[in-house]
């Protein structure tokens, strides 16, 4: 299904417009505040298949801004402006306002491709798939759960697999994915509601304090997993920050009460954490570990980079991705063009992205953005120069080491890890930093 972008700042209209863009034109609508929440979402999500917005939003140019930002990206995104905007109605639709839903919705299936009669006449999905891991850490929910069968080429049918009124323990869970299953499917009328009550019940637990190490562990795995998918497809809304701030206190935790490193590290490198919290808690844990021997150690210090560790990589979508730490490894890896300029790209759009978190200060911002060795943020810095914050730095250090770690064609042992850190990073900070690994982990 096609993802349309809109705004608009009238709340009826917003409604009216809405369901009748999904219902009549099949196209899910993702609703944005202004030009600047716009160009961050394109920037993660640059499939996107149409703009709808209002001409101005508050004074503020707002089409013409977002106008400007997708010529200079080259993406062909077409546009409807709602209102008048004279430096551009040469090159996009603009409708005078007021607009009529039914005018619009007639223009959006003409940028899509689609005739409304098409649409009117297509039965809708009267299910939506969420995967198997949200069901982790729940036991029960609040509306009936179905796993769809393939009964011909084109047709399936959904069978209830647990009621509203079920009570389950992950086990359950694990048979079914033991079986093959990657995701249940839910009523679409009750998707909202099951996605706010597993985020609810994922922040209660994460703020437990009964948590053994591993459960904590598990637990924000899948919270950080969730976060992911949710910035992926819709962005920073308000469930997803207060679900990634427990997320990142609960990490934040586990390193700080973890009575040995090497035992905590020993249960990460399992198969029960998916590579991306590997890296995401590997990398907040070799951070603290290494700033732990450094004489400026501040208490908050921790809680930032736990911060950068987490979100760093949110815009990557595969482990191939997650794993370049390097223009060259970059250069000879198999990603397609789009995959390539995401990994380039990554840590000023993870920049963009975060800029959306109520929290986020500009000493945030300058570690993401400098995550890599690049003052801009884009692309890998072989050597990266002494002007970089020393907290930058501490992450670049940890990141590679966690990234070779990570890597089973690379070497697994600190002894052989070392010389290759001190080959590559060759200004005196740097070295001082590497040299705090050759300390024993306790």
């Amino acid at each position: 299904m096609s993802q349309t972008i809109l705004i608009e700042t009238n709340e009826d209209l917003k409604k009216i417009f809405s369901l009748n863009l999904n219902t009549f034109v099949g196209t899910d609508v993702i609703l944005r505040q202004s030009a600047d929440d716009c160009v961050a979402l394109l920037r993660i999500l640059p499939q996107i298949a149409l703009i709808i917005t209002k001409a101005q939003v508050a004074g503020d140019t707002t089409a013409l801004k977002i106008h400007h930002f997708l010529k200079n990206e080259s993406l062909s995104i077409p546009m409807i402006v709602l209102g008048n905007c004279p430096e551009i109605s040469s090159e996009v639709l603009c409708l005078q306002e007021p607009v009529s839903w039914e005018t619009l919705i007639k223009q959006a299936a003409q940028h899509l491709g689609v005739t409304v009669q098409d649409a009117i006449n297509k039965i809708k999905p009267d299910y939506l798939p969420v995967g198997v891991h949200y069901f982790y850490d729940i036991q029960k929910t609040p509306c009936d759960v179905y796993i769809r069968i393939k009964k011909g080429p084109n047709e399936y049918q959904f069978v209830k697999r647990i009621n509203s009124k079920d009570v389950f323990d992950k086990d359950v869970i694990q048979k079914y994915e033991d079986q093959g299953l990657k995701e249940f499917y839910i009523p679409k009328d009750y998707i909202q509601y099951f996605t706010t009550f597993v985020t609810s019940n994922l922040i209660e637990r994460l703020e437990r304090e009964d948590l053994t190490l591993e459960e904590r562990i598990l637990t924000t795995a899948n919270g950080h997993e969730i976060v992911r998918e949710s910035i992926q497809t819709m962005g920073f809304e308000d469930s997803t920050v207060q679900l990634a701030d427990a997320s990142i206190t609960s990490m934040v935790k586990s390193i700080k009460n973890s009575p040995q490193i090497s035992e905590l590290l020993k249960f990460l490198f399992s198969n029960k954490v998916a590579y991306a919290y590997q890296h995401c808690h590997m990398l907040a844990l070799m951070s603290h570990y290494v700033l732990s021997k450094q004489s400026w150690y501040k208490a908050d210090h921790l809680e930032i980079l736990s911060f950068v560790s987490f979100f760093s990589d949110v815009t990557l979508k595969s482990n191939l991705q997650m794993q370049i730490s390097s223009m060259r490894e970059l250069a000879e890896s198999n990603l397609n063009d789009a995959e390539r300029t995401a990994v380039m790209n990554h840590a000023k759009d993870a920049v963009d992205l975060v800029s959306q978190h109520p929290d986020v200060d500009d000493y945030i911002k300058t570690v993401l953005i400098q995550s890599h060795g690049k003052l801009n943020g884009i692309g890998f810095e072989e050597d990266p120069s002494e002007e970089l914050h020393p907290l930058s730095k501490v992450f670049i250090i940890s990141d590679t080491f966690v990234k070779i770690l990570l890597n089973p064609a690379k070497p697994s042992t600190k002894k052989d890890i070392l010389p290759i850190l001190y080959a590559r990073f060759t200004q005196p900070s740097y070295q001082k930093i590497i040299k705090a690994l050759e300390q024993k982990f306790e």
